[in-house]
């Protein structure tokens, strides 16, 4: 018998309708007790890798498959789904594809009752399993009224209840907000200390790098790359090539190694050792007074140091004064709001889950109606507007594109909102092929949209917005899903429209995108403003993002430590961080 809890011999598989093999020799062996780390562009097979594991392939997901695949010595093409639940559970990166009960309690007995098991067995499992994923108060709470990352746990709890031994994650953070990450990778910690068998599929690297035992990364359908987590997260050049995004801290190691300052060997994975390896490059000192705040300008190339500071405020073009909303009477989403919002912003609007940013941003659009309080568009109320004459000036793209998308071609889907402005034929064809260039979105008018990629689509549903040349966007959580490459391209986009003239307001809870893209950052925390500023200013102040509930990026969190060692504290970014060190170093006699 093996010893192995998790064996893949020789696997390949091809969907029926795929025109290629979808994974191809996939050989891997996972011990009991192990995680592994799962990594690959959209599109590289890693969600068709995790079917294979619990038998929805080929059991569920026809196709021709050939190889093994054995869970505990059970091979998955010749035992039932039924039988393998029981082995290897399997939570999605949506929650609700996999939420069936209307309470806490009654979803997670759903697995259990299924089994047949008594009721004492099925009322020992459900507190268990909500006691590890930190549920256990939640019994009787409505799941329809949990938070994204409350559902994402309540998944999990309802798969540990069934008594797997082996856990499958498919990018099980997608949609969260900082802390519903975190609370998801403390699960996966904690699970790790009892000695569950995880495999992880993430593009979170950077809180990858502190779990997981060992990574491997596919590409079009092979496994391309594997070894021990240190070892794969120290080839920083192998995430460029494959598209990838390492953790800040790596980059930063690696650049230090490209200077000759350490070794391969010392490239940091984690925050901590990061803050180590700085702490042990540069000697206690106080703060010089010779340096200032430094800002990387990335217009001009990096490596550019300029003095921090702000432009000259533009026009205003949308006001806010006074502003409240509530769904529910006495239960307010929204608080005395008071915000302007000028031309050429970049500006997120981020918060947790449920502060009210998409809220927010409907209302700014009129999908909403606001109970007090009024909104104005270069000083016209907007409750003066049509819809169709507000979207010629104010553009609002979804978080989710297939929740916009719904024309049967991307021609048809470009041209609804120009016919419906009364646009002759000619002017429509030369827009439609003007939007498309600069979303560079190549594909055949008469490609029907669910046909295209994830990226693809998101890509098609700003250029449904943008053929209508508003001057305002706002964009709803544009990188939502996407991988590295896809988050690169859409911000690489909208930085693009923003340099073009027009005016953006993104929600994210990236705050890495937050310090590399925008202007200026508002944090609405439970209905009302606690912030707003530069990303500059606001990732200075872990108190108030604690407050908030939301977590700078890595580097931020790095020098935070490192005040002693006379690091600024404003630093954003791995550049910065790259200079500031040479610069203490030189200074120091170091």
């Amino acid at each position: 018998m093996s010893m192995m809890e998790l064996t893949v011999e020789n696997l390949s598989f091809q969907y029926n309708r795929s025109p290629e093999l979808n994974l191809e020799e996939i050989n891997l062996q996972v011990s009991k007790g192990e995680v592994i780390g799962v990594l690959g562009v959209t599109g590289a097979g890693k969600t068709t890798f995790m079917r294979t594991l619990n038998g929805l392939i080929p059991q569920f997901f026809e196709g021709k498959i050939s190889g093994k695949v054995l869970v505990q010595d059970l091979d998955t093409q010749v035992y039932r789904i039924q039988s393998l639940v029981r082995r290897v559970g399997f939570v999605f990166d949506d929650p609700e594809t996999q939420i069936f009960g209307i309470n806490v309690k009654e979803d997670v007995a759903f697995g259990p009752c299924n089994f047949g098991l008594p009721k004492e067995e099925v009322f020992a499992r459900i507190k268990k399993s909500l006691n590890l994923v930190g549920l256990e108060d939640y019994e009787e709470r409505a799941t329809e009224n949990l938070s994204g990352g409350e559902k994402q746990r309540l998944a999990i709890a309802g798969v540990l209840a069934m008594g797997s031994e082996i856990l499958v994650l498919d990018e099980p953070t997608a949609a969260l907000d900082p802390l519903g990450k975190e609370a998801v990778f403390q699960i996966v910690e904690l699970l790790k200390k009892q000695g569950m068998t995880v495999l992880l599929v993430e593009h979170e690297t950077e809180d990858m790098a502190a779990q997981v035992d060992r990574v491997i990364i596919l590409d079009h359908g092979r496994i391309i790359y594997r070894g021990e987590t240190r070892d794969v997260f120290q080839e920083v050049p192998l995430f460029s090539k494959y598209h990838l995004r390492p953790p800040e801290v790596a980059e930063f190691g690696w650049r230090l190694y490209e200077k000759r300052l350490i070794s391969k060997d010392e490239v940091p994975v984690t925050e901590e050792e990061g803050v180590a390896l700085i702490k042990r490059l540069l000697p206690s000192m106080a703060p010089p007074s010779t340096i200032n705040a430094i800002k990387v300008d990335k217009s001009e190339g990096k490596g550019k140091i300029i003095q921090s500071g702000n432009a000259a405020p533009q026009e205003v073009m949308i006001e806010v004064k006074d502003l409240s909303f509530s769904y529910i009477k006495k239960q307010p989403v929204l608080k005395g709001i008071n915000l302007q919002i000028h031309q050429g912003d970049f500006l997120a609007l981020v918060g947790q889950n449920g502060a009210g940013k998409t809220t927010f941003c409907k209302i700014l659009t009129k999908l909403l109606a606001a109970d007090t309080g009024k909104v104005t568009f270069k000083g016209e109320e907007i409750n003066k507007f049509s819809h169709v004459r507000l979207a010629k000036h104010l553009g609002y793209v979804f978080q989710n594109p297939d929740h916009q998308i719904f024309s049967s071609s991307i021609k048809e889907e470009l041209e609804f909102g120009l016919i419906n402005q009364g646009l002759g034929e000619a002017e429509r064809r030369e827009r439609i092929e003007k939007v498309l260039h600069i979303v560079k979105l190549d594909k055949p008018l008469t490609t029907h949209p669910f046909n295209l990629g994830r990226g693809e689509r998101q890509r098609l549903a700003v250029a449904s917005i943008l053929v209508l040349e508003p001057e305002a966007l706002i964009i709803d959580e544009p990188t939502t899903g996407q991988d590295w490459q896809g988050t690169r391209n859409i911000m690489e986009l909208i930085k693009d429209l923003n340099r073009q003239g027009h005016t953006i307001l993104i929600i994210t809870h990236d705050m890495r995108l937050v310090a590399e893209y925008c202007n200026r950052v508002v944090v609405l925390n439970k209905g009302t403003i606690l912030a707003d500023e530069t990303p500059r200013q606001l990732f200075t102040k872990p108190d108030l993002l604690k407050e908030a509930r939301l977590r700078p990026p890595q580097i931020s969190r790095i020098v935070h430590q490192l005040a002693d060692r006379g690091v600024p504290q404003d630093i954003l970014g791995v550049e910065e961080l790259l200079i500031a060190v040479t610069k203490l170093r030189e200074q120091g006699g170091v």
